[in-house]
């Protein structure tokens, strides 16, 4: 049965994607600091209530020493803060070689959006509870995906087109992240690794990528209150489903 649940889920963060960069496209007005706050508290929230206890429960059965998940959450951490700083980031200077680097800034984010389809598959891995939660907050934040990666084009001075279909690149990806998770046997106690890596990526998408960006232009009580309402929603989530 989780075939398709799996399958499913991977298209709706299609869609979310494509969504989030189509709304860039049209230029919107719409206020979308919430959005980013929530995202921010659901993927945070995630970390702790599904995530983390999970990776600890297959890691003892299977004989694996925490220390070695921590290890793993950290490197994930400060990897995802590495592709940033030196890639993504980088993408955003004025100059010589603009567009160049703004393809670069776009490929970092595709890297993250194949990542979050390999997370989907691992968790569907484990139970079909794990994957819908998984799922669930890879949709609330492939929405910013899908913006980040047409705004970065368009700063980048590219045309319209060519920004949609960077952003196509960037939605197709978790479907073949996802894909590969299932053509690919994975043993019990690697997706105990695969599960502490997540943790380090949502950890770091969460509190030092969309929660910097909700606040960017000021705070507000709208925001941080988004923020709790995701952490809630998902601590809710996992408590009905029994994880």
């Amino acid at each position: 049965m989780a075939l398709p649940y799996r399958e499913l889920f991977v298209i709706i963060t299609f869609f979310s994607t494509m969504v989030g960069g189509v709304f860039t496209l049209r230029r919107a007005s719409l206020d979308i600091k919430p959005f980013f706050a929530f995202a921010a508290g659901a993927l945070i929230g995630i970390c702790f209530f599904d995530l983390l206890p999970e990776a600890v429960s297959i890691s003892i059965s299977s004989g694996i020493r925490i220390i070695f998940l921590m290890i793993i959450t950290v490197i994930a951490f400060l990897f995802f803060h590495v592709l940033d700083r030196f890639l993504i980031f980088h993408g955003m200077e004025e100059g010589h070689g603009m567009q160049t680097s703004g393809k670069v800034k776009a490929t970092g984010l595709s890297i993250h959006s194949f990542l979050d389809g390999v997370a989907i598959g691992a968790a569907f891995h484990v139970g079909f509870e794990l994957g819908l939660v998984v799922a669930l907050a890879v949709i609330f934040h492939d929405f910013s995906d899908g913006l980040n990666t047409v705004t970065v084009m368009l700063r980048s001075g590219s045309t319209r087109k060519t920004a949609f279909s960077w952003l196509l690149l960037d939605a197709i990806t978790p479907l073949i992240g996802a894909t590969m998770t299932y053509l690919v046997p994975i043993p019990i106690y690697v997706v105990a690794l695969m599960l502490a890596f997540f943790v380090g990526e949502f950890l770091y998408l969460g509190a030092a990528d969309l929660l910097p960006e909700a606040h960017s232009h000021g705070s507000s009580i709208k925001l941080v209150l988004a923020t709790i309402l995701g952490v809630c929603i998902i601590f809710m989530t996992t408590q009905l489903l029994n994880i």
